[in-house]
């Protein structure tokens, strides 16, 4: 047996007794494994490196593993031990500095604890490779929220990391040279405008806020033909769509969702897409970045082992303190849209949408729905998103599900956190009619629901440890969701790596059977139509 084979996955090493023996034969084989990413963390552990362990010794020669098990290594936990940084860094710098703008929020708050500058450093050599790079981390930087006075248990060490953030930011600029600052300088300035436009319209009347947008948009020039979208730098923009603008209902100062036209970077010019954006002010969206960094992470997951499973990680970046641009889900109402023009269910909807059932084009929809469910199904049960009201649940215009806004995630719940929604996912009656016409769960397509539902979670278990650590870099961020409970000892919980794959597979079948419409869903809905409006 090939040591690749023998280590090839760190779940196949669950238990006290596998997880000693695996260390031992790594240590007894130690030379041969170092082209073998996945061994690291059986012998990079805090323990190593509070016995400065000779294995230590053998990270220069060791191949670069992923960039999120690299980020686990600058938790404090590792005290920034000197052959693990270096380690670190060398696995940073082997990759595009576009590839590790995903984990952008993450390193942002690795500066924290960076007391040699060692993340800095790597940080500000980035920014010198790529524009793109240096503008998506300006953006977190200004996107750090400044916590209310005497809320911030951590005030001290807070306003030092605080302090730090606009010091990067400067360098970043100064280090920039006469191009890439005209760059900068037209990207940012063409955005806040935009962002701007909220708080012209917070004085008006409702009734003149829409007439407001347009006459601010069409102030707004674009310079140059490079000026992309901050949330898919893949899109340039090649304009406003100036009679797009919309103000939109928020507890928040005004938000705004104006239409751009756009073309791929690398694509056809002349192949112009609209592309909608809501511009947030008085909110902070760094939450939903990191469930959307999650829905991403499952996304392509399920993609790489080739499960047909939809989740739509649509873009959200913070660009100021409680600013942000949310991208619109292109092509889709939500349910309580669809109730305005309609009193029947999900089955009804659809069969006007797409045929009777049995039709081609209805069985097509009924499966996307199928899948789409499935994946926010596995999604849900580990980011535990509250408030799933029908506002916040979208229909694509081929019938797929698409969960959005996760203010509320893991141990936080709206209404000081009563935990109305005790499923661990949204299947309200009217979806259950969808996929399971029989009512009893035996149908093909309920039992078709159950293996994808499983097949999903068992993935997302074997790359539990990056998914963890993705989140628990930002336990010091100041989020809501870590403001209670044990959030990331009940988010391994909910992985549950003591259980077997046949154990963890039943398990996910209690979970969708419990789901079957459980009351408690259906009374969150309930109290939404009475107190805001939303239709159930």
């Amino acid at each position: 047996m090939g040591m690749r084979h023998l280590i090839s996955s760190r779940v196949d090493f669950i238990g006290v007794q596998c997880s000693f023996c695996v260390c031992f034969t790594l240590q007894a084989h130690i030379v041969d494994v170092r082209n073998i990413p996945e061994a690291l963390p059986y012998f990079i552990t805090p323990k190593a490196v509070d016995d400065n362990s000779v294995l230590l010794q053998q990270l220069p020669h060791w191949a670069p593993c992923s960039i999120s098990q690299a980020l686990e290594f600058l938790t404090p936990a590792y005290k920034g031990h000197p052959r693990v940084m270096a380690y670190v860094l060398r696995v940073l710098e082997s990759y595009p500095p576009e590839r590790v703008t995903f984990f952008m929020p993450q390193l942002v708050q690795t500066l924290r604890h960076d007391d040699g500058k060692l993340v800095e450093g790597y940080l500000l050599r980035a920014t010198q490779r790529s524009d793109i790079f240096a503008h998506i981390l300006i953006w977190h930087l200004q996107g750090e929220t400044v916590p209310e006075a005497g809320k911030d248990p951590n005030s001290v060490k807070n306003a030092a990391f605080l302090e730090l953030l606009p010091a990067v930011r400067k360098r970043i600029i100064d280090g920039f040279n006469a191009k890439a600052l005209d760059i900068f300088n037209r990207e940012f300035d063409f955005f806040d405008k935009v962002t701007s436009i909220s708080g012209v319209l917070y004085p008006l009347p409702k009734e003149e806020r829409r007439a407001g947008i347009k006459r601010e948009l069409v102030k707004i020039e674009l310079q140059g033909e490079d000026c992309y979208l901050p949330t898919a730098p893949n899109k340039l923009v090649t304009g406003i769509q100036v009679d797009s603008g919309i103000p939109l209902q928020s507890a928040a100062k005004v938000p705004i969702m104006i239409t751009f036209n756009v073309v791929d970077r690398d694509g056809d010019r002349n192949d112009v897409k609209p592309q909608a954006c809501i511009f947030k002010v008085g909110d902070d969206c760094r939450q939903d970045v990191l469930a959307l960094q999650v829905i991403a992470l499952l996304s392509d997951i399920f993609e790489a082992v080739g499960i047909n499973l939809y989740l739509y990680p649509y873009g959200v970046l913070p660009t100021g303190p409680e600013r942000g641009i949310i991208e619109v889900v292109p092509n889709t109402r939500s349910r309580s849209q669809m109730g305005e023009t309609t009193d029947g269910g999900l089955l009804e909807i659809f069969q006007q949408d797409y045929g009777p059932v049995g039709s081609s084009s209805f069985e097509t929809a009924r499966q996307n729905f199928i899948v789409s469910s499935a994946g926010y199904a596995v999604a849900s049960l580990l980011l535990q998103p509250k408030d799933r009201h029908n506002g916040n649940l979208l229909f694509d215009n081929v019938g797929r599900l698409v969960h959005i806004d996760f203010g509320f995630i893991l141990e936080t719940s709206p209404g000081g956190n009563m935990r109305f929604e005790s499923a661990h996912f949204k299947l309200s009656h009217e979806m259950t009619q969808l996929l399971d016409p029989s009512g009893v769960m035996k149908s093909d397509t309920w039992i078709q629901f159950l293996r994808l539902c499983v097949k999903g979670y068992l993935a997302a278990r074997r790359h539990m440890e990056g998914i963890i650590t993705t989140v628990a870099l930002m336990l010091d961020s100041g989020l809501p969701c870590f403001s209670r409970g044990d959030p990331i000892g009940n988010l391994r919980k909910r992985f549950h790596p003591e259980m077997s794959e046949r154990e963890a597979a039943n398990f996910m079948i209690h979970v969708c059977k419990d789901a079957y419409n459980k009351w408690t869903t259906a009374g969150y809905d309930l109290i939404q139509y009475v107190q805001q409006g939303i239709e159930k």
